[in-house]
């Protein structure tokens, strides 16, 4: 499991250093795993009024409407 940011990096240039057969062995084994939960069929993305598709980043009062008193 990663712990922190560092820890998903090496897990994603492990994973990305597997052949092709070795990926799909790995996630072969992780969709049959009890703790691996896929996302639910009628999941999307939310789309913010106006805008365009969230692609990440904090959604914090402050960082969408600045420092204008809303």
């Amino acid at each position: 499991m990663a712990r922190d940011s560092r820890d998903l990096q090496r897990l994603i240039e492990e994973l990305a250093a597997l052949s092709p057969e070795e990926r799909a062995r790995v996630i072969d084994q992780v969709t049959k795993s009890e703790r691996f939960r896929p996302l639910p069929k009628d999941f999307a993305l939310p789309v913010l009024k106006g805008g365009t598709r969230w692609i990440g980043g904090d959604l914090r009062r402050e960082d969408i409407y600045g420092d204008d008193g809303r």
